[in-house]
């Protein structure tokens, strides 16, 4: 049996990915979790869009203390949608 991925990556990838090259494009784009807000349980997910060279990349991260503190101490604009 395959194990479905999650949609979600760390911040521990986010930060390797930056390393990497790739930039964040702002704003990070805050929105309840899941597909059906009404099943999210009051958690969100920050989904950021990355760019290197010619490629996108749109990177989803869950509610917590590490994404927090990344975005308090980059200074990204953030968009609730």
């Amino acid at each position: 049996m395959t194990k479905a991925m999650s949609p979600y990556v760390s911040c521990v990838k986010l930060e390797e990915m930056l390393a990497d090259g790739w930039k964040i494009t702002p704003p990070v784009y805050v929105r309840p979790r899941g597909w059906r807000p009404s099943k999210s349980k009051g958690q969100s997910a920050y989904h950021l869009v990355l760019e290197r060279k010619s490629e996108v990349h749109l990177v989803s991260i869950p509610e917590g203390p590490e994404i927090r503190q990344f975005l308090a101490d980059s200074e990204l604009p953030i968009e609730y949608v």
